[in-house]
């Protein structure tokens, strides 16, 4: 009996010793073996810029590009107003955009603000917002003072991902991805 209990306390250290071995040697392997991995996380930006050609007196080309890095709807709203041709200050004179013809894609909305349907990718360019002829500026004299007409495009965006941002932002209305009407 006495031969049991003295082999008891070594027994047990030495498999204590075994276990503390392999656990650190296992631990060791697993350190050695797997490399370490850096998570990136690229966070979502939305932007655009549009582009125009003018010739000093029309206006031919008007798309928007998708700067950001996900798919975005995008618009753009047409701001008329006169300038004095003289000074190039604006002047206090009533002023909308001509009427035209709306290219493919894109959906008129009020107050001048048109809608490109569906979602454009990143980096993308819609198509031409002007389905016809282009928009041609017009210039006017009243009582001998003459008057240039000025169009600016602004352009903006809005991730298309979730659909419920579009839709309460711009209260559009869409029919799966695309929109069908504006307000």
């Amino acid at each position: 009996m006495m031969k049991t209990k003295s082999l008891r306390r070594p027994l047990l250290c030495f498999l204590l010793l075994t276990v503390a071995a392999l656990c650190g040697s296992v631990l060791a392997y697993m350190y050695r073996v797997t490399e370490l991995t850096q998570n990136a996380f690229t966070p979502a930006y939305v932007d655009c810029i549009a582009a125009e050609t003018f010739d000093g007196t029309t206006k031919s080309q008007i798309t928007v590009q998708n700067t950001g890095n996900i798919p975005a709807y995008l618009r753009v709203r047409l701001v008329s107003y006169w300038v004095y041709a003289e000074s190039g200050e604006i002047a206090p004179i009533a002023s909308q955009a001509p009427a035209f013809t709306l290219g493919p894609g894109w959906v008129a909305g009020s107050g001048s603000t048109y809608y490109y349907a569906v979602p454009v990718a990143a980096e993308a360019i819609t198509g031409n917002l002007l389905g016809g002829p282009p928009l041609t500026l017009e210039i006017k004299t009243i009582d001998s003072t003459t008057y240039h007409q000025v169009i600016d495009v602004f352009a903006e965006a809005i991730q298309s991902v979730p659909a419920d941002a579009v839709i309460d932002s711009w209260g559009v209305t869409l029919s799966g991805d695309t929109i069908t009407s504006a307000p």
